[in-house]
């Protein structure tokens, strides 16, 4: 929340004139009587008005009988019935709000609350108060959305979106409930401030009968004005004892003063201009409604010229990197408040793009699209190619024409890249334990959307075969696959991912399992022992205990062989054919006992029979034997 503390002098000896109330005035020096105001002409010849109201140029009264409301907003030339009355308690009109009160009921803007409550519309209808009996707080709502905005404890005004109270002896702060914007204006110890006692830029304050300048810096008069005064934008307004209307020009240093009517003495019905005009309606009495233009008025004192452009308050293009190709760009200006250079307030806004195809190229010229320049809203948006860069600039101007410069860049990706691997994960090559599984996982500039994976196999003796799409397995969120393999097939997989942008990755490099086949699968010759063992796979395992002992099996295909073997003290070799080509010679001994795999050299593609042979007089204990159909 913005604190100002603004300091307007309070002293009660300076610039103080002396207190008039009507009755001084008229007596000494009586001001002009500028006549009667302008009759509008009324809904029939023998309607009479009970209250009047006046916003503009809508003019509101109620029917003196039967207390219903009219309204119109050309003189008269017709009349509608706006569907409420006045059965209970005056109609107050501010700016484009009416608030009504029948059958039990206050209404404005389709809020509703009990009529015996005190209900309040503010100056310039933005904001109403409610308060039950004898409650020590008043709800404030916001009339356009129909929300409660703050509880207040009274006395406090509202005049606009701001409600001002004297939060401490000498203190008139007022916070503005849809900025936040809190203000402070010095006044005299004994000030306190009502309900309508605060609009545009003057309050009128009980206590010290004072006059303040809330925003600043005319200095504070003295005025004291009759409990039935009604207080507009610039003047004040009260009964005589005399049936006329007293006008007060409040921007007006000497406070000069006019005299109008007559009017009509009970009940007496006048209301000031709730739309900020110098304007005044009241029932004449002959119960018509007439309108008075103050046009004599001295001028706002503080209507000098506004130098300063609007500053940029906020801004944002949303993620950098976006999942769509929907793009907004929202940003907030304010206009600064000098009290020699009172703001004019921020009148519209330009705004302009620079784009790039890609991370790759450079940003093209900025582009001022012709329906974005002068723009009354306060934010945009663009619909941009997938892997386009938007860059946004805006820039501002207020009533009185000052330009602010183009903001900083604020820059949005339609993400164009497709996701990228991070882990490809299947365990070994060769599996000797079971479930396999098969892991991998993305990252993207966004999101990762969906995954597809394919896979083939190879039987015993066999290539791989063709690509298999799994139905269930493409456009999936699953991250891992697992399976108990089957002795001596071969399986690969491939995986690819996409964003939820569509952008598709390459397929990943493949990656391969096989299960050796157990020893028992292969034909022994010579001096071979059948065996079990706790460390075998599967269990069991071949014993060549003779040179020249082998173990063998027919067309078996692949490119690379992996001998699973116990390994030992005490151990043997042995050498491996494939096809009648030796791939290699295998030493099993070693200082402990274990499995292992030992992968031999890699070799074409090639189908034959598989040949273990014992070198050696040493025992060599065989285990099992794994065909890779590629490698790795």
């Amino acid at each position: 929340m913005v604190r100002l503390r603004v300091k307007v002098a309070a002293v009660a000896c300076a610039f103080v004139l002396v207190p008039v109330v009507a009755s001084q005035v008229m007596a000494a020096d009586p001001p002009e009587h500028l006549g009667v105001g302008v009759p509008v002409a009324n809904r029939t010849a023998t309607a009479q008005v009970g209250d009047v109201g006046l916003s503009g140029a809508r003019v509101v009264t109620t029917d003196l009988v039967d207390h219903t409301l009219w309204e119109t907003s050309n003189n008269g030339t017709t009349w509608t019935a706006t569907g409420g009355s006045n059965d209970t308690k005056p109609f107050q009109l501010e700016g484009s709000s009416l608030l009504s009160f029948q059958a039990g009921s206050a209404k404005v803007n389709g809020l509703t609350f009990p009529a015996a409550d005190e209900v309040i519309l503010g100056k310039g209808g933005k904001l109403v108060s409610h308060r039950t009996p004898n409650a020590a707080t008043a709800e404030v709502y916001d009339v356009a959305t129909k929300t409660k905005a703050a509880d207040f404890a009274p006395p406090f005004a509202m005049s606009d979106s701001t409600v001002w109270k004297i939060t401490e002896p000498g203190h008139l702060t007022g916070k503005d409930l849809t900025t936040g914007t809190v203000k402070t204006v010095l006044v005299a110890s004994a000030c306190t401030v009502g309900p309508d006692r605060v609009n545009g830029r003057w309050a009128l304050l009980s206590g010290c009968n004072q006059v303040v300048d809330v925003k600043g810096p005319e200095a504070p008069r003295n005025l004291t004005v009759a409990a039935d005064s009604q207080l507009g934008n610039g003047f004040t307004v009260q009964k005589t004892t005399d049936q006329d209307l007293l006008v007060t020009d409040l921007n007006d240093q000497g406070l000069g003063q006019r005299r109008y009517g007559p009017v009509r003495g009970t009940p007496a019905s006048f209301r000031a201009d709730g739309s900020g005009l110098a304007k005044i309606v009241y029932a004449d009495p002959d119960s018509k409604p007439r309108v008075i233009t103050l046009s004599w008025l001295t001028g706002d004192p503080q209507q000098r010229p506004d130098t300063v452009a609007p500053v940029l308050s906020s801004a944002s293009a949303g993620d950098r990197i976006r999942d769509n190709t929907s793009l907004s760009f929202e940003w907030a200006f304010t206009d600064p408040q000098d009290p020699n250079s009172p703001a004019t307030g921020v009148d519209s806004y330009d705004l302009r793009i620079q784009q790039r195809p890609n991370r790759t190229s450079p940003y093209g010229a900025w582009n001022q699209v012709p329906s974005w320049q002068g723009l009354k809203t306060t934010g945009a948006s663009y619909t941009a190619p997938i892997g386009t860069d938007t860059c946004w600039q805006v820039r501002a101007r207020d009533y009185a024409g000052n330009l602010s410069a183009w903001s900083t860049s604020y820059c949005s990706e339609v993400d164009g890249t497709a996701p990228s691997l991070v882990t490809l994960r299947i365990g070994d090559r060769v599996a000797v334990t079971a479930p396999v599984t098969f892991r991998w996982a993305y990252k993207d500039d966004t999101d990762v959307a969906s995954y597809d994976v394919v896979y083939k196999v190879a039987a015993p003796g066999v290539a791989l075969g063709k690509w298999i799409y799994p139905p269930t397995w493409q456009n999936t969120k699953i991250t891992s696959i697992s399976w108990t393999p089957r002795l001596g097939w071969d399986e690969c997989f491939l995986v690819r991912s996409r964003d939820y942008l569509g952008n598709l990755s390459a397929w990943s490099p493949q990656i391969c399992s096989v299960v050796p086949q157990d020893d028992r699968a292969l034909t022994s010759a010579g001096s071979v022992t059948r065996s079990t063992s706790t460390l075998a796979f599967q269990g069991t395992t071949s014993i060549l205990k003779a040179n020249g002992a082998y173990l063998t099996k027919a067309t078996e295909a692949g490119a690379r062989i992996a001998l699973v073997a116990i390994h030992g003290p005490g151990q043997g070799r042995v050498d491996v054919y494939h096809a009648n080509i030796k791939i290699g010679t295998v030493s099993l001994a070693a200082t402990t006992t274990a499995r292992k795999v030992t992968y031999l050299p890699i070799t074409p593609f090639r189908t034959g029979a598989v040949k273990i042979v014992s070198t050696s007089t040493a025992p060599a204990t065989i285990d099992g034997i794994a065909f890779l159909r590629v490698n790795p």
